[in-house]
């Protein structure tokens, strides 16, 4: 794939993926599933998703430099090896579970676990952190990163029904994101999805990721936390129904 045998729509495609690319990484997060649409125009079949994790590489590292200092470590601690397995799974599951069948399976998790996190909330009910349901988030989102570029929406509403402040979810979903798409990169390669020309196109809108990742640091700071757990939530749906309508 060459840069230069793209039309000038797919380079706006590309251009606009990569700064909600950098938005969502250093913001409320959710728009994700735009860039992935984006760059699903831009580039149709498997090409896309070589071209999008390097992009969600960098924009992870400006998302923890940012946020450096607010990670609840305990929980990725419990998470990222789980979620490593499912990496795994996901990767040997690619050639037998068509994409869409198990897009539509991720949409209706994530609808499930809405629903668990809005009783939750409403209720004051225990969270539901206990080591089956941490197994099975940590598992399933390995699974749903690997294949649908999908697994913020299950991390994220894992984090909010924890309580925890706006900078500490974006710190702790930061290093989470980084530690899985640098050890996603390795299978993308081997598996001819990222190459010497997905990296050049990369590296042409580098630009675009920074100012998004910046335009994202400074929305987050004007978000009340009330706001920013709506905000996570009704991201969450529209990733929910995106996946299972289309």
């Amino acid at each position: 794939m060459s840069p230069f045998e793209l039309s000038e729509i797919q380079y706006l495609y590309i251009g606009l993926a990569a700064l909600l690319v950098g938005f969502t990484k250093t913001s409320v997060g959710g728009v994700g599933i735009l860039a992935v649409l984006l760059m699903a125009l831009a580039i149709p079949g498997k090409g896309s998703p070589g071209v999008l994790l390097p992009m969600l590489v960098v924009a992870d590292i400006f998302a923890v430099v940012f946020y450096r200092r607010e990670c609840q470590w305990g929980v990725l601690v419990k998470l990222v090896p789980l979620t490593l397995v499912g990496i795994i799974i996901g990767y040997f599951l690619l050639d037998i579970i068509p994409a869409q069948v198990f897009e539509r399976i991720i949409g209706v998790i994530i609808l499930i676990m809405l629903v668990l996190e809005f009783i939750v909330s409403k209720t004051g009910k225990k969270k539901f952190d206990g080591w089956p349901i941490t197994v099975l988030v940590g598992i399933f989102a390995g699974i749903a990163t690997m294949i649908a570029n999908a697994a913020g929406p299950i991390f994220g509403i894992y984090l909010l029904q924890m309580g925890l402040a706006k900078k500490e979810f974006v710190g702790t979903r930061s290093w989470f994101f980084l530690l899985l798409n640098v050890f996603k990169l390795p299978f993308s390669a081997n598996l001819g999805l990222i190459t010497v020309e997905t990296l050049k196109l990369d590296l042409m809108f580098l630009p675009a990721i920074v100012i998004g990742a910046i335009i994202g640091y400074w929305v987050l700071g004007l978000i009340n936390v009330s706001m920013f757990k709506w905000l996570i939530r009704a991201a969450s749906l529209v990733a929910c129904i995106r996946l299972i309508l289309f």
